[in-house]
């Protein structure tokens, strides 16, 4: 059995580096600026917040492209341990505060 719990941490510290970053200092960083998009493009009711599918969705996304730690989420199948654990108040979405608020943990 593999040892997934350094994984996520990792997941949300990429997540919150890539979403939370100014639009401007996105545009400086391609890996930024696709995160934001697979962000937007993961987010189906444009309300800022995803829910579990859409997480998923956002990390195969950022798999897709690479970026953080996505691909071993994805490899390992760890997507609702990487969504629990970014759901701090465990409401049932990720919002962009709680993807940082775990990431300074």
């Amino acid at each position: 059995m593999r040892n997934t719990s350094r994984i996520t941490p990792l997941v949300v510290t990429a997540l919150a580096l890539v979403v939370l970053t100014p639009p401007a200092a996105a545009d400086d960083n391609p890996m930024r600026a696709q995160a934001q998009k697979n962000f937007q493009s993961a987010d189906v009711d444009k309300n800022e917040k995803l829910n579990q599918a859409e997480f998923r969705t956002f990390i195969s996304l950022n798999a897709d492209h690479n970026l953080g730690q996505a691909s071993s989420v994805r490899r390992l199948g760890v997507y609702t341990k990487a969504f629990k654990r970014a759901d701090a108040n465990g409401d049932g979405v990720v919002t962009k505060e709680e993807i940082l608020a775990q990431a300074q943990q």
